[in-house]
């Protein structure tokens, strides 16, 4: 009877040696990471770097980003916070139409569980459904018209945009268009 609750107390104490040993999942390493890896995204697209490498840059961030996703899943708000959440966003969004085709279905599982921000999965859902040639639903997406202005991309039931934009989180779309110098008057009907 002893000898069987020592064999007992030893497995349990190795079970539990083993549960705690367990590899822990470095955090900040991770958010570090995202923290370059931003860094390297906006410099091109802010004019301190050379946009002439962002192609590049772009596919060096997204294969790290991917790896990423691969070993952890859509990396949500409560595990790398919310800049780190973005910046995933990011480098999916500056990505191809078949990789942000095959991201939107886990972002917005992690918006629905509150680990994405909502502004986040409107601009990449409006970015999908532009390259896909349908129309956008937040009006996020603006394109150089044959004049070489830019203008809107097409939006679904313009009239009402505003109401899905700010269940987004995003600011009216007029005020939107001055950002982009684009004169717009939201339609009435």
């Amino acid at each position: 009877m002893t000898r069987n609750l020592l064999l007992i107390l030893m497995m349990t104490i190795v079970c539990y040696g083993n549960l705690f040993s367990q590899n822990r999942v470095d955090t900040t390493a991770i958010v570090t990471q995202l923290e370059v890896i931003r860094d390297r995204d906006q410099k091109t697209r802010k004019g301190i770097d050379s946009a002439a490498f962002m192609q590049f840059i772009d596919s060096t961030n997204l294969i790290q980003v991917e790896a990423l996703i691969g070993k952890y899943g859509w990396l949500g708000i409560s595990f790398v916070g919310s800049r780190g959440n973005n910046t995933i966003f990011l480098v999916i969004q500056h990505s191809g139409l078949a990789t942000q085709e095959k991201y939107l279905p886990m972002m917005q599982k992690s918006l629905e569980e509150g680990e994405s921000r909502p502004s986040d999965f409107a601009l990449l859902q409006d970015r999908v459904l532009m390259g896909q040639g349908k129309k956008q639903i937040y009006g996020s997406q603006v394109v150089f018209n044959k004049r070489g202005e830019q203008e809107f991309y097409p939006i679904e039931d313009e009239k009402n945009v505003n109401n899905r934009r700010e269940k987004a989180g995003l600011q009216p779309i007029e005020k939107y268009a001055k950002y982009f110098s684009i004169e717009y008057k939201l339609p009435t009907e």
